[in-house]
């Protein structure tokens, strides 16, 4: 079943330093033993990107990014209604401060219909998609 990876998950995985790492680490050599397909979206890739390079510069940011496509990581554009579905995860949730990178990643789940998110991030748990709202998202950690 494929994987969408967020922001916290790849994080995790490339910071030694983040106190979800050893999981991260795990879930990772699970998926790949079990030849998960793994994905993400272009925001998620920017936003670890930044997150990257405030930890360990730009240059190893860069290559840690890169290092991560080229590892099998599938790197998905956000498609143009991804955007409108955003904005309304967001009028759906009033409640909830969920990013703009993680509207988008719920947006693309739900269109793909790909409902599984390896994530750190409690809104993962929290958000529910499809059209009635009512469908949870299976979280790896």
């Amino acid at each position: 079943m494929p994987t969408f990876a967020d922001t916290s998950a790849l994080f995790a995985l490339l910071s030694p330093n983040d106190r979800h790492h050893e999981a991260a680490a795990e879930v990772a050599r699970q998926l790949v033993r079990e030849r998960e397909l793994i994905w993400t979206i272009d925001a998620v890739a920017v936003e670890l990107w930044r997150l990257l390079r405030s930890e360990f510069g730009r240059g190893k940011a860069d290559l840690l990014v890169r290092g991560l496509g080229s590892g099998g990581l599938d790197f998905r554009p956000s498609a143009r209604e991804d955007y409108a579905q955003a904005w309304q995860f967001a009028a759906d949730w009033p409640d909830q401060d969920f990013a703009l990178t993680d509207r988008l990643s719920f947006a693309a789940l739900e269109r793909l219909r790909q409902y599984r998110a390896w994530s750190y991030d409690a809104d993962f748990a929290v958000v529910r998609v499809g059209a009635a709202r009512s469908r949870a998202l299976q979280v790896v950690r």
